[in-house]
């Protein structure tokens, strides 16, 4: 196992990896005081578990994060801070998302633990819930929905995977239709609506003359939890994004 420490205190990166060293005795730590020399050992050295600080000189630890997940997918984040109210505020981590300073043998294989059960644990999530990591589905109340045609769902990840850009129908249609008519794009928009009606869930689209999006603010998400850089999340994610569809193959590329 190979293990990636980035702390920009040296005084506190020693600390940190002997702490990691005394609960992995057997794995290779990679430790560093800039973010720079991280990147650098990115493409040469295949990590498994990553210790970050949350304030690395000019880079946070959530945006080196999701470059350690760009190049490494299984890869584990674990976020390291002495700023409580910060973290959470920002971050809304659980306990195996993060260490308070300073850190412990005892709190570093308190968080591997956690970390290993959260491979097999799969919360059942409240209201609408939508998963992008892995194939691409919509849940409410912990069960897949069924209502939608394989056009209007895959309509529905396309806007998801937009983020909450309000697209036109010619954009749509060019990327996920073939060029279909505006007709096509009516029908299957059509199809969309009625399905999350049927749910109570309209009130994520935005709507108008030729335009469709998604209310990021109002869709619980795996992808948008990703993009806000909270940790689960950048642990959730081990390389594959809405493998059903070809068009989101470039999204992590």
């Amino acid at each position: 196992m190979r293990v990636l420490a980035v702390e920009d205190e040296v005084i506190l990166l020693k600390h940190l990896t002997n702490r990691i060293h005394e609960a992995l005795p057997e794995a290779e730590i990679l430790a560093f005081d800039n973010t720079d020399d991280a990147l650098a050992v990115l493409p040469r050295k295949e990590i498994s578990i990553a210790f970050l600080d949350i304030a690395i000189g000019n880079m946070n630890g959530v945006d080196l994060a999701k470059r350690i997940k760009a190049a490494y997918p299984a890869c584990d984040i674990v976020f390291c801070t002495g700023y409580s109210d910060y973290a959470v505020q920002a971050f809304h981590l659980g306990a195996s998302d993060y260490l308070m300073k300073p850190i412990t043998k005892e709190k570093i294989e308190h968080a591997l633990s956690l970390l290993r059960e959260n491979r097999l644990y799969k919360p059942v999530e409240q209201g609408l819930y939508i998963r992008c990591f892995g194939e691409f589905e919509v849940f409410y109340h912990g069960v897949p929905v069924t209502v939608f045609t394989k056009r209007s769902k895959e309509l529905l990840a396309y806007l998801v995977n937009k983020a909450g850009t309000v697209c036109s129908s010619a954009d749509i249609s060019n990327a996920i239709f073939r060029g279909s008519s505006d007709s096509y794009f009516r029908v299957v928009k059509r199809d969309l609506v009625k399905a999350l009606s049927e749910i109570g869930q309209e009130d994520i689209l935005i709507k108008g003359w030729g335009v469709l999006g998604v209310r990021r603010e109002k869709v619980r998400c795996d992808y948008f939890d990703y993009l806000d850089g909270k940790a689960e999340a950048l642990n959730r994610y081990k390389g594959a994004y809405m493998t059903q569809y070809s068009w989101a193959a470039a999204v992590f590329v």
